[in-house]
């Protein structure tokens, strides 16, 4: 077993990611926020530029997303490709879709229970469960991403929607209802499931975790092009120059994961030396895990409304004219585990 694992030490190479919080919505103001308390450049999003090892899955980010923006994995998530990018692969169609489950995507079962195999927190410290999570070797034990075992259960949902009773998509009937407030949802045929379109199955039967969410076990470094690496249509990974996570479908956090060839960007503007960056591609080999090497913008936290509502959040606790609301809030806050104090980057992961 140690030379295996040594063996796997020795294949390894550290992969520069940029991940990207923002909201293309707020308002002015909530960038005000943003860029005066929340400590983003842009005001706009909440950036980290980390160095992960080559073969860490996507389920092994998910923790350290969770650390480096500070929530408390207390929330459904997801990882999806751009809309046009699963467009294009799955050709807009169910049997698309289904070829690929798998391969790219998760079995329709996978959301119920199975994607949270190892989420064993019970009491200590949060932190250290998360840092063992996000740190190598990266094993997989769950049971529904293994390809045999993905391909039995899109066959089962297939067996069980023999027929479905196709209804209008949900734009249809909005622009519907705007006349007739009364109007129903139309069914508009009867097909087998394998033979619609992925909109008129997702208008038409609801499947747990939809059918956008990516395998967890892929690994990170496969899934993503480098910025300017070619994607080859006939090669089915890399697949795409970026990746969106998705944390708290209610709060709906989006960050969005893109992958360069180097860090040669972080050095040319002065964000980190060399003497950092090598320092940081040591702990990668080392220790088996990431290491933040540049942060812009201070943590969020869990159940605040997303990126405006934490704006807005940072409004109140600094500019709020009502001190017990302050306090409450700050309070609230703490509780959630936020905290504002500087930490450097070396010590984020």
């Amino acid at each position: 077993m140690k030379n295996n694992m040594s063996s796997i030490k020795n294949n390894i190479t550290p992969v520069c990611l940029h991940l990207e919080l923002r909201d293309d919505y707020l308002s002015d103001y909530q960038k005000r926020m943003i860029r005066r308390y929340g400590e983003s450049t842009s005001g706009e999003s909440i950036n980290r530029d980390i160095l992960i090892p080559s073969d860490m899955p996507l389920h092994n980010l998910h923790y350290a997303i969770q650390r480096l923006f500070g929530w408390q994995n207390s929330h459904l998530r997801s990882f999806y490709l751009p809309e046009d990018i699963y467009n294009k692969l799955t050709g807009g169609t169910v049997k698309g879709w289904t070829d690929l489950v798998g391969i790219l995507f998760q079995p329709p079962s996978e959301a119920e229970d199975d994607i949270f195999w190892d989420d064993d927190y019970e009491k200590g410290s949060f932190h250290t469960w998360l840092k063992k999570k996000y740190t190598g070797p990266y094993i997989y034990k769950g049971t529904m991403e293994y390809p045999e075992i993905a391909r039995q259960d899109i066959q089962k949902l297939l067996e069980y929607y023999k027929m479905v009773e196709v209804r209008e998509s949900f734009s249809d009937y909005y622009e519907r209802q705007k006349q007739d407030k009364d109007a129903q949802i139309r069914i508009i045929g009867r097909l087998p499931l394998i033979e619609l379109t992925l909109e008129e199955m997702n208008s038409s039967i609801i499947i747990e975790g939809g059918s956008e969410s990516l395998l967890e076990g892929l690994e990170v470094n496969k899934v993503i092009a480098a910025q300017d690496e070619d994607i080859v249509p006939k090669e089915l990974f890399p697949v795409t120059g970026e990746l969106i996570y998705n944390y708290d479908f209610g709060d709906n956090w989006k960050v969005r994961i893109t992958k360069y060839n180097d860090c040669e960007h972080l050095l040319n503007h002065n964000i980190i030396d060399k003497y950092e960056l090598n320092e940081a591609e040591d702990t990668v080999l080392q220790k088996h895990k990431p290491v933040c090497i540049n942060k812009d913008g201070i943590s969020v936290l869990d159940d605040v409304g997303g990126l405006s509502g934490f704006a807005d959040f940072l409004g109140i606790i600094y500019e709020g004219e009502d001190k017990e609301e302050r306090d409450n809030l700050r309070w609230w806050a703490r509780n959630l585990g936020w905290s504002n104090r500087k930490v450097s980057n070396k010590k984020i992961l």
